[in-house]
């Protein structure tokens, strides 16, 4: 019998090594897909939950355990975490059996001695869950948020200082959220109508092109995924080739594309156009590919290129040019939940000056009278709204408004002046930014 706890533990062993949880659990779930939904999803949740909830877990345990987190050996930390985001967020589990299950690991993995720590404190937690000291907010605004939403504090103090509080929090809010997972219909291919008629998706209330498959263990080996009727992509990803207003006839150019969602939408718009997909990976680049033939489309050309380096034969070349550039992520956090505490401000000053060089190729790349479409995936000045004004400064671009092309309840009216925030507010989309600019 398959121990799924057991390989929760020593995946998350892997997290604390620094590798990444998406991967890693995308990994682990395609190695034992025989397993029944039930222990998937057992699985999925312990990797995912306790790398989310890190902060927040180690609040608590700090409490209850005479030997501080930061001094832990990583086996019995790693232990101790899974058993209190059982304790403190499964209401299903009961607290017996979270705790047996994480000492029955801790005796096989480290002995008896160890296993007996293990269960005073997590036993420890269970009798006084209801007396934990949570921090208040009249004590400090950012330790509060820090340990409620388990972000790191100069995140919260970052965003707080940038964004104000209430938006703040509602970035914080998504990041620890269950999020629905969305698709776009590829309407070249079959319509909104029929895709929610099989059964496999419901109509989503923001977005028209836009489904919810939220209901299924597996979501990759859907019919409508696998035959290219949908793809995955969140409604705020969605956005960018609405803003960017693509026409039938254009040519395309897809600047950091992989792994396609962007290209694949523009495909479907500019169907008699074309579309050029580029990625600095290859492997990337091949999952661009792979994307496009299981959908159909054959107006996508794939190419390896780095976006940093210009190319002159590419001056003027198109219609759109679309630079979703790399980015800190902080609008993902719940969707990369490692995220948060691998980033550093460092990273973030230097994602910024590597944007600003894509985005100078970029905007020579638009044809005289075209539109540069330039998103990201998070909510941090320096790489939202400073690469705006560079872009209308530097590069000379003009800001196009697109407030009107977006769905209703996405609507701000920083898009009449060529931009929008997303913050994640009630889980509607990802924390995502979008500015559009004519040459």
């Amino acid at each position: 019998m398959t121990d799924v706890r057991r390989i929760a533990y020593e995946t998350l062993l892997m997290v604390e090594e620094g590798k990444g949880t998406n991967t890693l659990t995308k990994d682990v779930l395609d190695k034992y897909s025989y397993l029944d939904v039930r222990d998937r999803g057992l699985l999925k949740r312990l990797i995912e939950g306790v790398t989310e909830r890190r902060i927040s877990i180690d609040h608590v345990l700090d409490q209850f355990s005479t030997v501080k987190v930061k001094k832990m050996k990583k086996q019995v930390r790693t232990l101790l975490r899974m058993g209190v985001y059982q304790l403190l967020y499964m209401d299903k589990m009961e607290d017996h059996a979270a705790i047996f299950e994480t000492v029955r690991i801790a005796k096989k993995t480290k002995g008896a001695a160890m296993s007996g720590f293990v269960n005073a404190v997590l036993r420890a937690v269970s009798k006084n869950i209801d007396d934990i000291v949570w921090p208040a907010e009249e004590d400090g605004v950012i330790k509060y948020l820090s340990v409620k939403y388990s972000c790191p504090e100069w995140i919260v103090e970052k965003l707080i200082s940038e964004q104000g509080r209430d938006k703040a929090e509602d970035v914080l809010a998504l990041s620890v959220s269950v999020r629905p997972v969305t698709a776009r219909v590829n309407l070249s291919v079959t319509t909104v109508e029929d895709v929610i008629s099989s059964g496999k998706a419901s109509a989503s209330d923001i977005c028209d092109i836009a489904v919810s498959l939220s209901d299924h263990d597996d979501i990759a080996s859907l019919s409508i995924v696998s035959k290219g009727d949908v793809v995955i992509q969140d409604i705020a990803s969605m956005l960018v080739c609405l803003a960017a207003g693509i026409r039938e006839s254009d040519t395309v150019l897809d600047l950091c594309a992989a792994p396609g969602g962007k290209s694949l939408h523009a495909a479907d718009i500019a169907t008699k156009g074309h579309v050029y997909a580029f990625d600095v990976s290859s492997a990337r680049a091949s999952r661009i590919e792979e994307n496009a033939n299981r959908c159909g489309f054959t107006n996508i050309t794939v190419k390896t290129m780095d976006a940093t380096q210009h190319d002159t034969g590419l001056e003027g070349f198109a219609d759109v040019v679309i630079a979703d550039v790399p980015c800190s992520g902080l609008g993902v956090m719940g969707r990369k939940n490692d995220i948060k505490y691998s980033i550093t401000p460092g990273q973030i000053e230097e994602l910024a000056a590597l944007q600003k060089k894509i985005l100078e190729n970029a905007a020579t790349y638009v044809r005289d009278g075209g539109t540069l479409i330039f998103s990201t995936c998070t909510c941090s000045e320096a790489e939202n709204q400073g690469n705006v004004r560079f872009l209308t400064g530097k590069c000379g671009l003009e800001p196009v408004g697109f407030y009107d092309i977006l769905p209703e309840r996405l609507r701000d009216d920083t898009a009449k002046e060529g931009y929008i925030q997303l913050y994640g507010k009630d889980r509607a989309t990802d924390g995502f930014f979008i500015a559009r600019f004519t040459k």
